[in-house]
């Protein structure tokens, strides 16, 4: 079993765009809700956020929600 329970890493989109590896360009990834937690996540509702952790050097890329 791979990261996170997926055997298979699989391509991003992000926005609309196609997620490449800031680090290494690869495009493969896998994704997982993050929780974050503290007094400043709260205050700004920024409680949770999508990660997506790249398959080949593992770089973790974060995002936020956007309304």
């Amino acid at each position: 079993m791979g990261l996170f329970g997926k055997s298979d890493p699989e391509p991003a989109i992000v926005a609309g765009v196609t997620l490449r590896c800031e680090i290494c360009k690869f495009d493969r990834f896998h994704h997982r809700n993050a929780q974050l937690h503290g007094a400043v996540a709260s205050f700004f509702d920024l409680e949770c956020a999508d990660c997506y952790v790249c398959a080949h050097c593992g770089y973790i890329h974060w995002f936020l929600p956007v309304d």
